[in-house]
């Protein structure tokens, strides 16, 4: 590479306390004692460039040429990269108050508590002539200081799996999580290198899921462990230098291990054929169609859905990432065991939305995305309706403090179809949101503070089976993380 390339690439890389227990007076000990020591830390060391808010384990894997337009995987803003076939082992530590760690309803019944988390884990990524294989895998704790909720457990994996063979491109993906509550309720505390404000992150490394794809719930409940895993496979052939057909296919399951809240199980399958077509290297257009399945194995009444969608996507590379799909989906539901008919009837209408967008900024980066389409209801509705949106924005300043402000909200309704067993017109809206202060401590390290608060509403306190749900109060999170991992180690 050369001079002004490697100038280039860095100019358009994509930068990106409440503890009152004596556990948190000993973490804020240790950041104050390593605040002190970073000026001398980087003393001894070789002079660098200053680095992006994520730690050397988070940065992004050498950027893969775009696959199709909602695929298996979200196309990623280029980063610097570890190498080419490397392993990097990773700690996370967080000291942390909670307002609200079971969830309560109302602020009268809800219990604050001090929460400490630890989590381990590791990130791979193996290169050779014609496959690439990603690997994130996360697991640790939760431990509650007072004990007004139980020490819990947490685990994520994210792999993927890329071979070439001549015009065949195929990705094999597995994204598995076993997790105390939702990922989208777990957000702030910490957990599998969590911590940024506005929501739960990935495993952190080198994999990049679309979400559409994946099995979770965006519904907030009292503490219920819940195992979600979805695996898939993709295969894109090549048919010109400027067009690809693919056909892809993905089996999920959401399955809860706490009988108390009687929460319910789902599966879904997934299809997906899809036609991108490039009329430049940067401008993409795609159409495609969805069959999708949801079925109960408590013997709930399911439904299939069906999706056609056009899209279009926009690249400049190391800056810009902005894709769009959108079209109508149709899910249809068959009578209730002794039932001739489906109340509001057979089917329902409704548009399916997909967008992202990813924007670095000379000091920071913007990203945003939105989701709407259906769902399995999280473990609370028949089904629902889900609108999803989130977004980031990142500076740094002063060459080493990185500021992240982040929101989310997600929205489920209901089907009419799915009465008497339940409200047909139940609706729950839940948002997040929060900001976050970092900076690198050494050539691994980084410390961060942040802040992050969340509610949910609704207009039922009674879901199916007579299970309890509804609104959440105001939950907010304070505390400070330390994140830490090895260099990498090569592995060829």
């Amino acid at each position: 590479m050369t001079s002004r390339s490697r100038v280039k690439r860095t100019l358009w890389t994509a930068r990106t306390s409440v503890p009152v227990t004596k556990p948190g007076i000993r973490v804020l000990v240790l950041a104050a004692f390593v605040l002190a020591g970073a000026p001398l830390l980087r003393a001894q060391a070789p002079a660098v460039p200053a680095q992006p808010d994520t730690p050397a384990q988070a940065t992004a894997a050498p950027q893969v040429p775009p696959g199709p337009i909602g695929g298996f995987e979200q196309y990623q803003l280029e980063s610097s990269g570890l190498g080419r076939s490397y392993i990097v082992p990773k700690i996370t530590l967080s000291e942390l108050y909670d307002s609200n760690p079971g969830y309560a309803a109302t602020t009268s019944g809800s219990q604050s508590d001090g929460v400490t988390t630890l989590a381990g884990g590791l990130s791979l990524q193996w290169i050779k002539r014609a496959s690439t294989l990603s690997l994130d895998y996360t697991a640790g704790g939760l431990l509650y200081n007072t004990g007004t909720q139980t020490n819990s457990v947490t685990q994520q994996l994210g792999v993927t799996d890329h071979l070439t063979l001549g015009r065949w491109n195929l990705v094999l993906a597995e994204n598995f999580s076993y997790l105390p509550n939702t990922q989208f309720g777990l957000g702030g505390l910490g957990v599998l290198g969590g911590g940024t404000a506005g929501g739960l992150t990935s495993t952190g490394g080198s994999t990049s899921f679309n979400p559409n794809f994946q099995t979770n719930s965006t519904i907030g409940t009292l503490n219920t462990y819940q195992l979600t895993s979805t695996s898939g496979v993709q295969a894109q052939y090549l048919i010109s230098p400027r067009s690809s057909l693919t056909v892809a296919g993905s089996v999920g399951l959401l399955h809860y291990f706490d009988d108390t809240n009687q929460m319910f199980d789902s599966r879904d399958v997934i299809a997906r054929v899809g036609y991108d077509w490039s009329v430049s290297a940067r401008d993409t257009f795609n159409v495609s169609y969805i069959a999708s399945v949801l079925s109960y194995p408590s013997g709930l009444q399911g439904f299939y859905s069906q999706y056609i969608q056009a899209g279009y996507r926009r690249i400049l590379t190391g800056r810009l990432n902005l894709s769009v799909s959108a079209g109508p989906v149709i899910s249809h539901f068959d009578p209730a065991p002794g039932q001739t008919t489906v109340p509001g009837g057979s089917n329902a209408v409704n548009w399916s939305v997909s967008a992202a967008l990813a924007y670095a900024l000379r000091n920071g980066s913007i990203t945003a995305s939105y989701n709407r389409g259906v769902s399995g209801g999280s473990g609370l509705l028949l089904g629902s309706v889900t609108d999803q949106l989130n977004g980031t924005l990142s500076h740094t300043f002063a060459r080493v403090w990185n500021v992240t402000f982040s929101g989310g909200y997600s929205r489920n309704s209901s089907f009419e179809q799915t009465a008497p067993e339940m409200n047909a017109s139940a609706v729950f809206n839940y948002w997040t949101g929060g900001v976050a202060v970092s900076r690198p401590i050494g050539r691994h390290s980084r410390l961060q503070f942040f802040y992050t608060a969340q509610k949910q509403t609704s207009n039922t306190t009674m879901c199916v089976g007579g299970t309890a749900c509804g609104p959440i109060a105001l939950l907010q999170t304070a505390g400070i993380t330390l994140f830490w991992s090895t260099r990498p180690y090569k592995l060829d």
